[in-house]
């Protein structure tokens, strides 16, 4: 026989061991696995968690929902204003801003940063920040003040992996589109902020074809209330560019005053360099952005031109 659920013993110690397991940090926390580790039944647990929602005040309360089958309890904070003297929000842009400083940052200093955030958020009583990167300011910045609403959502979006209607308008178009959209990851280049991941067809929740969207070109965004379960993100093999296009071959010869320059960087993952005896080189790379590799090239001033291209397996 199964072992007999210990609902009467210590239900003041059980009720402190779910209070700081919901309050602590502000992730999912299923019903089946809360009866699990305090040993009771699941209509104990809901009867609980009833209790901590009773008392804590109007500030707070738990979300309760469903992830497939699984039912789930969640910490949620109404307050935006903390004793530490800054918001929730603020402590999800620091995020962001972690995200994207990362990359040039060394191992032990990323490192340091991400653990301090999860104590500020962990003293917030917030889960911590898993950031999404945002783009550095430089001379012909574009403002992404009014566009934090968007990238708040899709913050969301992507945590929960929801569906979204986007409203999109592209450059050089007068009418803007509305699609049904999966996002699976932000980034940045070239001082731009941009959302990948893949489109659906009306009525589908499977992927149809990958999609790069701008996002201050983004008119509007709104949940559809329905879920995907792919990994949007999927196909982020760091190939030069954005993914706007099928995987290409590209064949660069770069003269000799810029080889170090190319030499010393890493422009995609499956990238050869070969040398030639006058001190040039020839980059072959693979690019979903073909538009970009050109523009990068000639930015050399001439002493970088593209000499091949083919698509990719040729």
């Amino acid at each position: 026989m199964p072992p007999k659920h210990k609902d009467d013993s210590l239900p003041r110690d059980k009720l402190l061991v779910l209070y700081q397991r919901l309050t602590l940090d502000g992730r999912r926390h299923f019903l089946g696995d809360i009866a699990r580790d305090l040993e009771c039944s699941p209509q104990t647990v809901t009867r609980l968690v009833g209790t901590i929602e009773r008392h804590l005040g109007k500030d707070a309360f738990i979300e309760s929902g469903l992830d497939g089958r699984r039912r789930y309890f969640r910490f949620c904070s109404k307050s935006q204003d903390k004793g530490l003297g800054f918001s929730f929000e603020e402590l999800h842009f620091l995020a962001t801003c972690r995200d994207l400083a990362a990359p040039f940052l060394p191992e032990g200093i990323a490192t340091r940063i991400d653990r301090t955030l999860t104590n500020l958020a962990l003293s917030l009583g917030e889960l911590s920040p898993s950031g999404l990167p945002v783009g550095f300011r430089s001379k012909g910045f574009i403002d992404y003040g009014p566009h934090m609403a968007t990238i708040a959502t899709l913050r969301q979006a992507i945590d929960k992996r929801q569906i979204c209607r986007v409203n999109y308008k592209a450059a050089g178009r007068e009418q803007t589109s509305s699609y049904r959209y999966a996002p699976g990851t932000l980034l940045v280049m070239g001082g731009t902020l941009y959302v990948q991941g893949w489109r659906l067809a009306e009525g589908s929740l499977l992927q149809d074809r990958p999609t790069t969207f701008s996002l201050h070109r983004i008119g509007g965004i709104e949940p559809t209330g329905e879920y995907f379960r792919f990994n949007a993100a999927e196909g982020d093999d760091r190939s030069f560019g954005l993914n706007w296009h099928e995987p290409r071959r590209m064949r660069v010869h770069i003269a000799q005053q810029a080889a170090d320059y190319v030499r010393d960087r890493i422009w995609s993952d499956d990238q050869i360099i070969d040398d030639h005896p006058d001190g040039s080189i020839t980059l072959c790379i693979t690019t979903t952005s073909e538009k970009e590799l050109t523009a990068w090239a000639a930015g050399f001033g001439g002493l970088a031109r593209i000499v091949e291209s083919q698509p990719e397996g040729k």
